[in-house]
């Protein structure tokens, strides 16, 4: 037992000091490097991390195979995963790129295209709020900052890192550099108190809701049961804010575009707890349409089926 805990310490020791040296690293070339040479590097760090960051490639390998089955090969799967790393980093290095220079106001011209605005356009002058569901597609964190810059009024729930010190960055640079307001996913009651004021003020609320929640209810998720966050759910319920699937996707080399989908019906029978789960099944169901349209640009890192075991 002691050594299972001292490897599992280690491991994550090792995980963490990569991170932070990545960071490090990508802040001190970009002083010098121009964005495009930073994303050919980073092309190359994603390989070494792919090596070097073991747990969380088996995690990814693992999860991968637990939804294709025999659909994909395990060579395949590992290719998938190789580029899963380098466009992780390549997300990185785009990040530092901007906030270390102070460019961050020109950070969302990598967002070149945007679909659907008028579904967003015609739910955010209702007045109501408007509730943006998402997933950690393409370079996720510019979401709250291209809506910004787009005129809307814009917050985003940010779940804390793991690691404080990446964690401490990371806040410094959405509220400093990118003028983001984010709300702290914990403490929850905190967070719930915001998220609801924030929609009452007619804002628009961006939530992530493709991780897995301990304390969410079970639903499928790409072909199997895992515990998954209600929150948008009954935020939609209670505030009867509009829902607008939202994602951001890499479509061409260093290029993003923002697809917004027309809102989501919410049944709303007045069974709280039969709404909450048939409202959650329903924008669980719009995250795994883009997963399988787009696997390599998922955050397959995230232990989404812990109770797999992996």
């Amino acid at each position: 037992m002691t050594k299972k805990i001292f490897k599992s310490g280690f491991l994550k020791s090792l995980e963490y000091g990569s991170g932070r040296i990545s960071i490090k690293l990508f802040v001190l070339l970009s002083s010098f490097m121009s964005l495009k040479a930073l994303e050919k590097l980073s092309k190359v760090w994603g390989d070494i991390g792919y090596f070097l960051v073991f747990r969380h490639r088996q995690r990814t390998i693992a999860n991968m195979r637990l939804v294709y089955g025999d659909e994909k090969s395990l060579a395949e799967i590992k290719r998938m995963t190789r580029q899963i790393f380098r466009n992780l980093c390549r997300y990185t290095s785009e990040l530092v790129y901007f906030c270390s220079r102070d460019k961050v106001r020109k950070a969302t011209i990598l967002i070149d295209t945007v679909e659907g605005e008028e579904h967003l356009r015609q739910a955010y002058e209702k007045n109501k709020g408007v509730i943006a569901i998402t997933a950690h597609f393409g370079n996720f964190l510019l979401t709250g900052k291209k809506l910004s810059d787009m005129g809307y009024r814009t917050a985003s729930i940010m779940r804390q890192m793991k690691d404080e010190k990446l964690e401490e960055l990371f806040t410094k640079w959405r509220n400093e550099k990118m003028g983001q307001h984010t709300i702290l996913k914990l403490p929850l009651s905190k967070s719930v108190r915001e998220s609801i004021d924030w929609l009452g003020k007619g804002g628009i609320l961006v939530m992530y809701i493709d991780q897995r929640s301990g304390s969410g209810i079970w639903v499928d998720f790409l072909g199997m049961s895992t515990l998954t966050a209600t929150g948008a759910a009954v935020f939609a319920l209670r505030t009867k804010a509009p829902v607008l699937p939202l994602f951001i996707l890499n479509y061409k080399p260093g290029l993003y575009k923002m697809v917004i989908e027309p809102p989501v019906r919410i049944d709303n029978t007045g069974e709280r707890k039969k709404d909450i789960e048939t409202n959650t099944a329903k924008f669980s169901k719009v995250i795994e349409k883009y997963v399988r349209k787009y696997p390599t640009q998922w955050f397959w890192v995230h232990n989404r089926w812990k109770e797999k075991g992996y």
